[in-house]
């Protein structure tokens, strides 16, 4: 006490940051914990069900759908992400020598335009009256097309991917391009001299030296294919396409806690949104890990 005394003008300036912390992150974390094992519609008295929540997660087909969308969705918005920001980082970093800022912030633009923004120029191209690609097509068959490609099964998926590609690929592209920029050119001039080929030292010395980058990359991309909801959501227009093609964990978080004020199941989503990650992310550590170590042996 007689330090705290003694050094109550540092406890008070440090004490609005831990107030705020606990009010908006802490105790909503505890909540939505507690929350998980009650049914509460945010108005009458919570009641406690056990793991009625959890269960009933589990037996919802549309439940068992959005678990299904949300790894594809992640699976190839990934791999289409980090491969083509590789790519597009590697092409910049060895044949641009001037104007590399200018690159960044070309394809660091489409971040910067809002996700509702994004679904409209997409549907400016693939909406069913009017839209681009129809004309397009009914330009090259000479009959005119129709087709609802938003409102297909089929197709949703791989428009929000494509979506999420036309978002992502700037920002995890400047993150491969500092990487890149990080390792030093005296290995790669030493390699060209003793006459390694382009794919070898790409495979052998970029992609190693590069795995902390690539690891940064593919976790946040994990993390947020995992919570996708702007993109999908948007696209369908807060439907989740027909059939709930597209519906993700997190729009089906948000149908049943803000849409259906079932709090404690859309508590239950989240952890389960929460142990996903979680369980992803200290798999990827240790296979980096591995790798590294089978790099550096």
């Amino acid at each position: 006490m007689l330090k705290i005394r003694r050094n109550g003008a540092f406890y008070a300036s440090i004490a609005p940051f831990f107030l705020i912390f606990l009010v908006f992150s802490v105790f909503p974390v505890a909540f939505s914990f507690y929350l998980g094992f009650n049914r509460w519609d945010g108005f009458s008295d919570p009641q406690f069900v056990g793991f009625a929540n959890y269960a009933q997660a589990l037996r919802d087909p549309i439940f068992q759908k959005a678990i299904g969308n949300t790894v594809y969705l992640w699976f190839w918005s990934t791999l289409i992400t980090v491969g083509l920001a590789l790519g597009l980082a590697v092409l910049v970093n060895e044949y641009v020598v001037s104007g590399k800022t200018y690159f960044r912030m070309v394809f660091l633009l489409p971040l910067l335009v809002a996700p509702a923004i994004a679904a409209i120029i997409l549907r400016v191209f693939f909406t069913s009256n009017g839209g681009l690609v129809n004309l397009l097509s009914g330009a090259v068959t000479g009959t005119p097309s129709y087709f609802d490609w938003l409102g297909s099964e089929a197709w949703i998926k791989p428009l929000v991917v494509l979506l999420v590609v036309w978002r992502w690929t700037g920002w995890h592209m400047i993150i491969f391009l500092a990487g890149l920029q990080a390792i030093p050119r005296d290995i790669y001039e030493a390699a060209r001299m003793d006459g390694v080929g382009r794919w070898p030292i790409f495979s052998r010395i970029t992609v190693p030296l590069l795995l902390p980058s690539l690891a940064f990359s593919i976790i946040t991309a994990t993390l947020g294919g995992l919570q996708m909801f702007d993109e999908p959501y948007v696209l369908t227009q807060g439907t989740g396409g027909t059939n709930n093609a597209a519906t993700t964990l997190g729009m089906y978080l948000y149908a049943t806690a803000f849409t259906q004020f079932n709090f404690g199941l859309g508590s239950a989503v989240s952890w389960y949104i929460f142990a996903a990650v979680v369980v992803f992310t200290v798999v990827y550590q240790v296979i980096v890990r591995r790798s590294q170590a089978g790099a550096a042996a």
